[in-house]
């Protein structure tokens, strides 16, 4: 019994209150990562569908596959290198302005798409620079996280000692 530890409430770090919630500031994104069968056809809007599920972007919930008309037609704007106003997408897809705002932000959240003033625009010409420019940012927040996890792992010794 001698060398058993047994904690005191003192000893323990107190976390109510003293811990922030960091929320996102602007210009990040919430990225989801999911896996996702492969499209069993190999057409373009099936694997544009594959590639958005996967970052967790298209949910079951749009039935009408609104999600996907808006992001499609501003990828192929995008590869011309053109941008597109909400207005003119409502136009294009037959939405109500207000949906097609909702959407985008969803897409711009997902980090899939960037806005400039009125206008809405691929964050890359190409998908493959996309996903290259996503997997960039993720290896850079991992990066960020392991660094903070080791200064976490030295400074246990000083938050509690037993």
């Amino acid at each position: 019994m001698a060398n058993e530890l047994v904690p005191t409430k003192k000893e323990l770090p107190v976390f109510k209150g003293s811990m922030k919630n960091y929320n996102p500031k602007k210009g990040n994104y919430e990225l989801k990562v999911r896996k996702v069968a492969l499209p069993q056809n190999d057409s373009f809007d099936e694997k544009l569908a594959w590639i958005c599920s996967s970052l967790g972007f298209f949910e079951d919930i749009d039935k009408n596959k609104n999600a996907a008309a808006i992001f499609k037609l501003i990828f192929l704007a995008g590869t011309k290198g053109q941008v597109l106003t909400s207005t003119a997408i409502a136009q294009s897809i037959g939405m109500s302005r207000g949906s097609v705002i909702s959407q985008l932000n969803n897409l711009h959240d997902a980090g899939l798409i960037d806005k400039g003033g009125k206008y809405y625009f691929m964050r890359q010409r190409t998908m493959q620079g996309i996903i290259e420019e996503i997997e960039d940012d993720v290896t850079h927040l991992f990066s960020r996280m392991k660094k903070v996890a080791k200064e976490l792992d030295s400074e246990t010794d000083q938050v509690i000692r037993i």
